[in-house]
């Protein structure tokens, strides 16, 4: 049920690889959490720190790259998908606190947080990477 890191997720920036480790560590607690049937409030703490530490890592990602002139049509999509991501996630959580046992909700996060990861790291971030390389 974990994600697993692999080098094909490596964006080829430290900074950015070592919070995506980071991250899917928090997701792999998370989902954990929510498997062995931990209370409402320990499930809150993770789901609490995984938005605080998302919010710090689109920070640091969209200041990057400001600094490296990424290019504006690229950052603006970049952007856009971060803010989409708080509009799902901020809708399953919502869903999440109204049936926390459902095995259906448990799926859902798994699928649409893993999911979700996965894409926007092999398609949006590498290419930050892929542009920093060609500088």
């Amino acid at each position: 049920m974990d994600i697993k890191w692999t080098n094909d997720l490596s964006v080829g920036v430290d900074s950015i690889d070592n919070q995506h480790k980071e991250l899917i560590v928090i997701i792999n607690n998370l989902l954990n959490a929510i498997n062995r049937g931990d209370s409402k409030d320990e499930i809150q703490k993770v789901v609490t720190f995984l938005k605080q530490y998302v919010e710090t890592h689109f920070t640091m990602e969209e200041t990057l790259m400001k600094r490296i002139k990424y290019p504006k049509d690229k950052y603006l999509e970049h952007e856009k998908q971060h803010t989409d991501f708080w509009e799902t996630y901020n809708e399953l959580i919502g869903e999440f606190k109204k049936s926390p046992g459902s095995p259906f909700m448990v799926t859902k996060i798994k699928n649409v947080l893993v999911g979700w990861f996965t894409n926007h790291v092999n398609k949006t971030d590498k290419a930050i990477g892929v542009f920093i390389r060609k500088q």
